[in-house]
């Protein structure tokens, strides 16, 4: 009878500690996209310095720098094709961990969260504007 209570107990605990890693895991997540980055960090600039010291490095020819950036940009399709299915599944993860935080701020917090979000998302919208993707790569 002890051991029976003694391995549900385990099984709760692991389950709780499991429960907490994934929750946790979804709220930095959520809180790394919704604070967002500087705009003198957008993606694009991380990609062409990225690329850029990249060619550097390997002191690249141009016509090397040419072909190097087709193969990323090959890349970059192939991987936004890939994440194209399961990106409104994650912006919903997304959204349901934001309605969480917003839940356990008090309302002088709920405010200056809502203005992360609301410059958060001017800065999707503006890099959609342009064409590009506001993650990164």
């Amino acid at each position: 009878m002890t051991d029976r209570i003694m391995r549900s107990s385990k099984s709760v605990a692991l389950a709780f500690v499991l429960g907490a890693l994934v929750v946790g895991g979804v709220l930095g997540f959520t809180a790394d996209r919704v604070m967002g980055r500087a705009e003198e960090c957008s993606a694009q600039a991380n990609r062409a310095a990225m690329r850029r010291r990249l060619a550097d490095d390997l002191t690249l020819t141009p016509a090397q720098r040419a072909k190097l950036d087709t193969i990323l940009d090959a890349k970059r399709s192939s991987m936004e094709a890939l994440l194209a299915p399961v990106r409104p599944a994650m912006r919903a993860v997304g959204d349901t961990a934001a309605l969480r935080i917003e839940g356990m701020l008090d309302p002088a917090q709920r405010v200056k969260f809502a203005a992360m979000r609301a410059a958060h998302e001017k800065r999707e919208q503006e890099a959609r504007v342009k064409g590009e993707r506001y993650e990164d790569e």
